[in-house]
């Protein structure tokens, strides 16, 4: 799964991938962002824009938010799965992280846990495909657009840590995955898993801790 990432402020992220963004817009990034709150994602509507979606996909379709876990999208499920197959080919995301955390247990039980946190190599951001949609609060008229991390089955990196991670792009493959101008089965070739050179972790003791946060990758 993917459930806690750490982001890079909006000017940051836009200065480095070239992206426009939203007069007033005040993103200052997070060591520790959890689903519900919002992630810079670039869309295949507005791929020169840099964007902030809630993290939990609420469907169009939706009465009320969802009390389903929807901040994950399993890879297997997208083209079965009633909530994520009508994204496909249509409304597909990059969520433009620093690193993801995730915890490996120590114990059979998993009562003793070390968290690490994990990002691409030699890449200024460790970007995830997700998918994206649009939902409208029939209480208040409110518009909100979400998105999901899609999840798959772990490459060897990630296997002594997890069970699952999240989709890696590399920026190359992060172009096609949001080009509406391609076909769905070459956009879903992207989804394949990362290598494990590209790949990199680092305990972390405290997450949250900026201190330590800092001197991560350093040693």
């Amino acid at each position: 799964m993917c459930g806690r990432v750490s982001t890079s402020n909006h000017e940051y992220i836009a200065e480095r991938l070239h992206l426009k963004y939203a007069d007033g817009l005040i993103k200052p990034g997070s060591i520790n962002l959890p689903p519900t709150l919002e992630l810079p994602v670039i869309t295949d509507e507005k791929p020169e824009e840099l964007q902030y979606l809630y993290w939990s996909l609420i469907p169009f379709w939706a009465k009320e938010k969802p009390k389903f876990s929807s901040f994950n999208a399993r890879l297997e499920n997208l083209q079965v799965s009633g909530t994520w197959k009508h994204l496909l080919g249509k409304r597909h995301c990059v969520i433009i992280t620093d690193g993801f955390y995730e915890w490996k247990k120590l114990d059979e039980k998993g009562k003793h846990k070390q968290a690490f946190l994990i990002r691409m190599k030699e890449q200024q951001f460790t970007l995830m495909a997700g998918l994206w949609d649009s939902w409208i609060d029939q209480s208040t008229g409110e518009i909100i657009n979400s998105c999901t991390i899609i999840t798959r089955s772990p490459n060897k990196f990630m296997k002594s840590i997890h069970d699952r991670m999240p989709c890696l792009l590399t920026v190359e493959s992060a172009r096609l995955w949001i080009d509406r101008e391609l076909p769905l089965e070459e956009r879903l070739q992207v989804l394949e898993a990362i290598p494990d050179q590209l790949m990199e972790k680092s305990p972390v003791n405290k997450i949250g801790d900026r201190e330590e946060y800092e001197h991560l990758f350093t040693s």
